[in-house]
């Protein structure tokens, strides 16, 4: 009980750092002069930026570490529908630093899984923007559409298939390439693409040889509904 009743005071004190950063920030950039030393007070603006934006990301992780064993273990019970108590903290991690791939994931699927399909929508969509070259974003994005509405999402769907497919998308590892590829190809084949379903399916058999049972593309998820594991 005692850690319940810390929490909220945890919390307060990282709004009131990120409140000290953004002013900080405003104070950083403000030390770029006019002039011919201009250049050199810019320099300093951006030193000054780089340092307090690692101050953002490691309160981003210090809140996002104290997550995951409740995530994981303490509410490792519950649907992922009955964990909307995580969503605004999970919101202040990506305030902090909105390159923290995994809280989009998660918030999205939280949301979606509790009926507010909009709300994840959004949510996969603002990750996908916010980090671009994240595949399994994208592919989550892919499958929060067609679980909402296959019919109306299907080529937006093929859209973000598309982009998940180029050579520059980052994967934290094989395991959630396979993830990816596996949601590309049945997406591929709702649209009636047999040729792209065929080489993203070859993509993920590929990686299946090599990826350990039990890893997250061997879980056998149905985001879509459709009654065939997405992946």
């Amino acid at each position: 009980m005692e850690a319940l009743h810390k929490t909220p005071v945890r919390v307060a004190l990282i709004v009131a750092l990120l409140v000290v950063v953004v002013l900080a920030q405003n104070a950083a950039a403000s030390l770029a002069p006019s002039g011919t030393s201009a250049q050199t007070g810019r320099l300093i603006g951006r030193a000054g930026f780089a340092y307090l934006s690692g101050i953002r990301t490691f309160a981003a992780a210090v809140l996002w570490n104290r997550l995951e064993p409740q995530f994981h273990e303490y509410y490792g019970g519950k649907q992922l529908a009955e964990q909307t108590q995580m969503l605004p903290t999970i919101r202040l991690v990506q305030m902090l630093d909105p390159q923290f791939v995994q809280s989009y994931y998660v918030a999205a699927w939280v949301a979606a899984r509790h009926g507010q399909g909009a709300e994840g929508l959004d949510i996969a969509r603002d990750g996908v923007k916010q980090n671009p070259a994240s595949g399994l974003l994208r592919s989550s994005l892919i499958q929060i559409m067609l679980l909402e509405d296959k019919a109306r999402y299907i080529r937006e769907a093929v859209a973000q298939a598309d982009a998940g497919t180029a050579p520059e998308m980052a994967w934290a590892d094989d395991a959630e390439k396979l993830e990816g590829y596996a949601v590309f190809a049945a997406t591929y084949r709702l649209a009636g693409m047999k040729q792209e379903a065929e080489t993203a399916q070859a993509v993920a058999k590929s990686l299946a040889a090599t990826t350990p049972t039990g890893s997250i593309g061997g879980a056998g998820h149905d985001h879509d509904g459709d009654g065939t594991p997405d992946h």
